[in-house]
């Protein structure tokens, strides 16, 4: 295994805004994942497991401020970047992927073409044929039965945990 460091999170703290039940959503988190390894996150409903992964991402929800510490996802400070430079990882380099993959999905719009919005916001040059391809490919990758069916399905049609599969999918367009 590669021990390559793709992220570190030292010494973050993520303030709540004034009046909450508590003065911080995370407060001095610090961990690191090396390439090949998967880190799980554990803890009690309202301990902070999505503000430290929306963090992560550089996604802060309205209210929340970051007051002390740094993420560093492959060389880069999370934490300093501007929205462009945030905008350039979010999709190509960082991802996540929702525990609710429902609230992740449009409803009124079929699966196949909101896997290809992916490649439509990322990689815009892309010929549609090989848009379809790419998204075919991937859900197929992800081992739902019968690709083109579920592409032409829309998110209601599908198994909670055929919508968890598309939106990995997402991720990994």
């Amino acid at each position: 295994m590669n021990h390559t460091q793709v992220l570190r999170v030292q010494n973050l703290s993520i303030e709540l805004p004034a009046g909450a039940d508590r003065s911080h959503a995370v407060q001095g988190i610090s961990l690191e994942v090396r390439k090949g390894e998967i880190l799980c996150v554990i803890g009690e409903s309202g301990s902070g497991k999505s503000v430290l992964s929306a963090a992560i991402m550089g996604d802060y929800a309205k209210g929340l401020r970051h007051t002390e510490g740094v993420i560093d996802f492959l060389g880069d400070d999370i934490c300093t970047l501007d929205e462009e430079r945030l905008r350039q990882l979010r999709g190509n380099r960082i991802a996540m992927i929702f525990q609710e993959p429902m609230a992740a999905l449009n409803p009124a719009i079929r699966i196949g073409k909101q896997v290809e919005e992916i490649f439509d916001i990322h990689a815009p040059q892309m010929p549609g044929a090989e848009r379809r391809e790419r998204m075919l490919a991937l859900l197929e990758s992800t081992q739902l039965p019968d690709p083109p069916r579920i592409a032409n399905s829309f998110p209601h049609q599908l198994s909670g945990g055929q919508c968890q599969r598309v939106v990995i999918a997402m991720a990994l367009a």
